[in-house]
């Protein structure tokens, strides 16, 4: 191959490099690689900026939380005496007992020495013996009184440091503090109640518990008369289900319901009317029908000799002062109005007196038991010469 031909091959490799160059799209490589950096930059500026926020973020909950737990701890704090009733004085006494007992000790060895190596001990020496013995047992009483203080004080602050803000705690927990029993616990708190070391302290009724504020102490209160009206209302479910069981027990509690709605509405009529003569009419009905209901509530035997009391002569009785009532609103009294107002006015004279027969018939079986319970109680003295015909005999015969 000559020159000539190397040449026309070199040339055929340049055209075809230089074509291939001019067929790549630098531009679009370029562009590619710019937007796939500056996505990729952005992407990490992106979860930058939200680790950066999700951290800041982060801080501010902690210390918010902090914040409130702060707050809530100085809440508490409002409730508890920032300077308690012997702090200050429990000191004061300890020091002063301390100093008295030790001076007067001292005086008084030295007065008994010298007493005692003279031997003389005359009206005088005594009233100073005995003036020193007092200094010196009311400086020992002090010091005992100011270590109490101080030992109080001491507890006062064991049982805050307990309570760690929160605003109620067990007596058990805050004794375990201290190393004494829930009852001592219980007394000591009472006494830092009553000198205000504790503003609003509470101990529950079980004393069981210790409340710092009134707040919480009333949401006890509150908490237990719920869980008195839940057990009242279990209490009643229990039963109902007991009279659901007992036909006599279902039926007695019907019957009793009806007469409680009759007095009601007995009484609620007497409230519209202004008459005295009649309301007082009524108040003695409503009165004698709520005792012979109450007399059936005990006894619930007679149930059948109320049964026409209940079902037609009260169910009459409320029709006629029903009526009473409208005759009585009307505008115009005339004559018809005013006869047929004295007739129910006479009627319920005659329904009192009846139902006061039917009262006192109920108590028929009383009478008769307690007739036979005396007759029994005559016969057992006479046996025994215990009546005073039988003892006037014996004394006659002695």
């Amino acid at each position: 191959m000559d020159r000539k031909d190397f040449s026309d091959l070199e040339e055929q490799i340049r055209v075809t490099v230089e074509n291939a160059f001019n067929s790549i799209d630098f531009t679009g490589i370029k562009n590619n690689v710019y937007e796939k950096t500056e996505s990729t930059l952005n992407d990490v500026k992106t979860s930058f900026k939200r680790a950066s926020e999700n951290f800041n973020r982060n801080m501010e909950d902690l210390k918010t939380n902090i914040n409130v737990t702060q707050k809530h701890i100085k809440n508490k704090q409002v409730y508890i005496c920032k300077k308690p009733k012997g702090k200050v004085s429990g000191i004061v006494y300890m020091t002063l007992g301390t100093i008295g007992s030790v001076i007067f000790a001292i005086q008084l060895i030295v007065f008994s020495v010298f007493s005692s190596i003279w031997n003389s001990f005359s009206i005088l020496s005594s009233i100073s013996l005995g003036v020193l013995l007092a200094f010196f047992t009311g400086s020992i009483f002090m010091t005992f009184r100011g270590a109490s203080l101080r030992k109080r004080i001491k507890r006062f602050r064991k049982y805050v440091h307990c309570l760690k803000g929160r605003s109620y705690c067990l007596i058990k927990e805050l004794g375990d503090s201290v190393s004494k029993s829930e009852k001592y616990v219980v007394k000591d708190l009472e006494k830092m109640i009553h000198k205000g070391m504790f503003l609003e302290g509470h101990i529950d009724k079980e004393e069981t518990y210790f409340m710092l504020t009134n707040e919480v102490y009333q949401n006890y209160l509150n908490s237990q008369e719920a869980l008195k009206l839940r057990k009242e209302e279990e209490r009643r479910n229990e039963e109902l289900k007991e009279e659901m069981n007992d036909p006599q027990k279902k039926e007695l509690r019907e019957i009793i319901e009806n007469g409680n709605y009759y007095i009601k509405q007995i009484r609620k009529i007497n409230d519209c009317l202004p008459e005295e003569n009649i309301s007082n009419k009524l108040y003695r009905l409503e009165k004698i029908v709520a005792e012979i209901f109450k007399y059936i509530e005990k006894n619930p035997n007679k149930l059948s000799d109320v049964s026409k009391f209940t079902n037609h002569y009260l169910p009459i009785t409320l029709k006629l002062v029903t009526s009473y009532k409208e005759l009585n609103e009307q505008l115009v009294q005339g004559e018809n109005i005013k006869t047929a107002k004295n007739e129910i006015e006479k009627s319920i004279n005659l329904i009192n007196t009846a139902f006061e027969n039917l009262l006192d018939d109920m108590f028929e079986d009383v009478v008769l038991d307690i007739s036979s319970d005396i007759s029994v109680l005559e016969t057992l003295f006479k046996q025994e010469g215990l009546t005073k015909n039988d003892f006037e005999k014996d004394m006659n015969e002695k």
